[in-house]
């Protein structure tokens, strides 16, 4: 996905948000709308999302063991697990990061750039395929990915349909909640 795109659907939103603020007369009522109208749409969107993700199953490739990227070094994974983030600290129980990230494991689109990547010490291999050989008990991180379209992932994955046909809405729900964000921060009285 291109920032080009979804700087197209940022504006695309901001736009639409625009107009339907314009309506509104009080600060009140804007902070309504984004408050409670807004929300609610982005909240419908968000479950769509996931119902649509309940109904793939994992095909056990092995493939998200062996490169798991995240927008976050590890330093920062420590500082955050350190502050309370249990999603930081289960991604570290988890992950260790690579020295040196194999290319053959990149998916063609993914930019290196802002990026960090690790990998499981448990994944094993089998026939030049990678498995993960504790599936059934495998930590949250792991049970709960991908939690969004916006993940990169490997044309091998059983969720890239998924990601494919969602990722689109799930830029949207972006864009739409980092306006909502920033308007009910900066919206003047």
């Amino acid at each position: 996905m291109s920032e080009s795109f979804y700087r197209e659907i940022f504006l695309k939103s901001k736009k639409s948000i625009d107009k339907k603020l314009s309506q509104f007369s009080t600060f009140e009522k804007k902070r309504e709308y984004l408050n409670i109208t807004l929300k609610n749409e982005i909240l419908k969107s968000e479950n769509e999302i996931r119902a649509s993700f309940g109904k793939i199953n994992c095909a056990n490739c092995g493939a998200c063991c062996s490169l798991a990227i995240s927008e976050f070094s590890a330093e920062t994974l420590q500082l955050k697990a350190k502050n309370g983030d249990k999603t930081a600290s289960s991604f570290l129980e988890t992950f260790t990061p690579y020295e040196t990230i194999p290319k053959e494991l990149l998916p063609a689109e993914t930019d290196i750039k802002g990026c960090w990547f690790y990998h499981c010490t448990k994944v094993q291999f089998k026939d030049g395929k990678s498995f993960c050989p504790v599936y059934k008990n495998r930590p949250a991180v792991c049970r709960n990915f991908p939690d969004t379209p916006l993940e990169n992932l490997p044309e091998t994955c059983a969720y890239r349909p998924w990601k494919d046909e969602n990722e689109t809405k799930a830029l949207f729900i972006k864009a739409l909640n980092d306006i909502r964000n920033f308007y009910l921060e900066h919206l003047p009285e």
